[in-house]
């Protein structure tokens, strides 16, 4: 059994090697979010996804705010 570690939350769409789109939905086992999925015999187990360790840049798209403590200015 394939076990795959998944950030969707409640169902997951996935291939077959018939070509054929599958959805299942997590539901609570063992204290987890998880389904096997009995055509491909792949367990879907749900990970809350971690925040970014890269540090992230303000878009240059965006209109300044008043008060942006990115932008450096504090009026």
């Amino acid at each position: 059994m394939r076990t795959v570690y998944v950030a969707e939350y409640p169902a997951i769409q996935h291939r077959h090697d018939d070509g054929a789109i599958v959805t299942v939905r997590l539901k609570r086992q063992q204290g987890e979010l998880r389904v096997t999925c009995s055509g491909c015999e792949t367990e879907f187990i749900y990970r809350k996804p971690k925040p970014s360790d890269m540090p992230h840049h303000r878009s240059p798209l965006l209109p300044p705010i008043k008060g942006n403590w990115d932008t450096g200015d504090d009026h």
